[in-house]
């Protein structure tokens, strides 16, 4: 039996210039999953846009090689302004409203709006990195659930395949029904090496399945486990926009483009 999280089996998506990727928490996978979208929304002819309003743990040395924004910036084409795509770069590897406070740098989320109108006018399609989960906070009142919602996108989640990712996913779902935002796909990706034991290969089936059966919500992957994502970054993140689970994902994702 279905979790009665809404009243029809899927989420009534509108038509948007954008998707925001979030997840079910932090290094969940949700840049390798925005970028290789990116570059298979890119093979189609899409203009494409990205944009990570908000990235913690960004020192001089990281801007602009290991940074998730950077790496995004640069991988898809054309490369747009640093300023525009990721607006709050902090420093401390922190969640954001720790990290803005230690900075005496508030966040507005009326500037980041701004930033995304103008990565609007140059792209048909803009998506949107999230930082953590959906309700780290951003400022004393605003979380990453309000930062989607003020851009009035719909999401994808990304989440881990493994013993709690159900629970995860479901409270996840939840927070983002709750205030009406939709939720095109769940996305399945796998942190560590496919090589798994009886029992961690059984806890992976059952979470799969029951996520499929409870989330009400197109459940793609897992993706499989790309070795050189850690090694060969562009190159593994390439060949991850080639799997059947990235391209089912790019065809739900355009029929809201």
């Amino acid at each position: 039996m279905r979790l009665a999280m809404s009243d029809t089996p899927t989420d009534n998506i509108s038509r948007s210039s954008g998707i925001f990727i979030t997840g079910t928490d932090t290094n969940v996978g949700k840049t390798v999953v925005t970028a290789s979208l990116g570059m298979a929304l890119q093979r189609k002819g899409i203009h494409l846009g990205v944009m990570k309003p908000v990235e913690t743990g960004v020192g001089p040395s990281e801007e602009e090689s290991q940074a998730d924004g950077s790496r995004l910036r640069h991988l898809l084409s054309p490369h747009h302004p640093k300023h525009l795509v990721t607006p709050y770069a902090f420093h401390d590897p922190l969640a954001p409203l720790a990290a803005s406070r230690r900075a005496h740098q508030p966040m507005d989320l009326a500037l980041i709006k701004e930033r995304y109108r103008e990565l609007s006018k140059n792209s048909d399609f803009l998506l949107v990195e999230g930082a953590g989960g959906v309700m780290v906070p951003l400022t004393e009142q605003q979380s990453m659930r309000d930062l989607i919602s003020f851009l009035e996108l719909p999401c994808i989640v990304v989440s881990r395949p493994t013993l709690g990712g159900v629970n995860h996913t479901l409270l996840t779902i939840q927070a983002l029904r709750g205030i009406g935002i939709p939720i095109i796909a769940i996305v399945l990706n796998p942190t560590q090496s496919s090589q798994s034991s009886e029992k961690e290969q059984l806890q992976i089936d059952s979470t799969v399945q029951l996520i499929r059966e409870l989330s009400g919500i197109p459940v793609v992957g897992p993706l499989p486990f790309e070795p050189l994502i850690e090694t060969h970054w562009e190159e593994g993140v390439s060949k991850l926009a080639e799997d059947s689970t990235i391209i089912q994902l790019t065809e739900l994702v355009m029929k809201t483009a």
